[in-house]
């Protein structure tokens, strides 16, 4: 299976954990993490570390400034296997986030676009599946999100659109006309509230540490110590489609998706936690004991 990830590409700086802000003073912190983040890097960069080895493998398509962060996360990327083949190179900065998270996991984050407000992206052939991931965090993503998917579609590609939070507040307008085109909606439960069911096709919803349903069915979730939940949600994506690719139901995807989330806000920073397949499934298994 090949799958096509659409979704911003972003330099993350996380600190914490943070009670609150403090103008005019200097705080200091027990972690920090800065690297890879974005919507879709995150998402694919999960994919590629649960697919290593196998037939299985996800590309980016997202967009990177000439710099050297974003000659990093291409870096990183590959080191999953990732292929980075069309992720464009703009001049200026990558997309960068600063964020803090507070002693129970919350985050709060302040975003730079970048190049991201002049990308414009075309499908490349030869793939089985396009996940849209957050149609928001992309100007052009947003106003063309059902066009790629119905695209897709007519391909014959299998698609999935993760929501992600739209700051515009423009939820329906973007995601109604995607639904006829989407196979599978997946949303944490804030969003979900945004854009209520029912829906022309199935759909998981993350709810953190409680885990997730698919399709109205509960799947519980792991009970760890929370530091940081940025990225914990694309972390999920990428592990379920990494699981499905593998044959799992979808049943069996989430739980292996849960995992990945749990695994993903035990360390600052979206990515650093997460194991590959064989790992992820021994994590697993010692909670069945």
């Amino acid at each position: 299976m090949r799958v096509l990830v659409l979704g911003s590409l972003v330099w993350d700086t996380l600190a914490g954990p943070v009670e609150g802000l403090e103008w005019e003073t200097t705080r200091w912190v027990e972690a920090m993490a800065a690297g890879l983040g974005g919507n879709g890097g995150t998402t694919a960069y999960a994919f590629g570390k649960l697919s290593r080895g196998t037939k299985h493998e996800a590309a980016l398509l997202s967009v990177r400034g000439d710099d050297a962060a974003g000659r990093w996360l291409e870096e990183r990327l590959r080191e999953v296997d990732v292929d980075c083949r069309f992720v464009q190179t703009l001049p200026g900065a990558t997309a960068a986030t600063v964020g803090v998270f507070h002693p129970d996991g919350r985050r709060q984050l302040f975003h730079h676009p970048g190049v991201n407000v002049d990308a414009r992206f075309a499908l490349p052939s030869g793939f089985d599946h396009l996940h849209v991931a957050n149609p928001f965090a992309l100007p052009f993503v947003r106003r063309h999100a059902a066009a790629l998917l119905a695209e897709a579609k007519a391909r014959g590609m299998g698609t999935s659109m993760d929501l992600g939070w739209d700051r515009l507040g423009e939820w329906g307008q973007v995601v109604a006309p995607c639904l006829p085109f989407t196979d599978l909606l997946l949303a944490n439960a804030a969003e979900a509230q945004w854009v209520p069911g029912p829906y022309p096709c199935p759909a998981i919803v993350k709810q953190g540490a409680a885990g997730c349903t698919v399709d109205g069915r509960e799947v519980p979730g792991f009970a760890v110590e929370a530091v940081d939940s940025t990225g914990a949600g694309d972390c999920f994506c990428g592990a379920y489609l990494a699981a499905v690719a593998r044959g799992d139901s979808m049943v069996e995807a989430a739980r292996v998706a849960n995992a990945a989330g749990a695994l993903s806000v035990q360390q600052a920073g979206a990515t650093g936690g997460l194991l590959d397949w064989k790992a992820t499934l021994d994590w697993i298994a010692q909670f069945r004991k």
